[in-house]
């Protein structure tokens, strides 16, 4: 993940209340929380808390889901 697409991603998730303020940190939304770090290249997310409730894989999916959107957005925008 290049620094403009971690850019991009950053925007998409507070599009949808997840802010993610600097290269690493904590995110939270809907009783769900995790750690993040971005670095070479690379975005770790851990959830590390969460309803009982809400499987992981939901919670998982959708944040894949935000972001290769923004990887394919910014990929879009390269080729033109």
């Amino acid at each position: 993940m290049s620094e403009t697409q971690f850019a991009a991603a950053t925007q998409r998730l507070r599009g949808h209340g997840i802010d993610l303020s600097g290269r690493a940190g904590t995110l939270t939304k809907d009783g769900v929380t995790a750690t993040y770090a971005y670095g070479e290249g690379r975005l770790a997310i851990e959830i590390v808390d969460r309803p009982s409730l809400l499987p992981l894989s939901l919670i998982e999916g959708k944040l894949r889901t935000y972001l290769e959107q923004s990887v394919a957005y910014d990929s879009s925008k390269s080729a033109l």
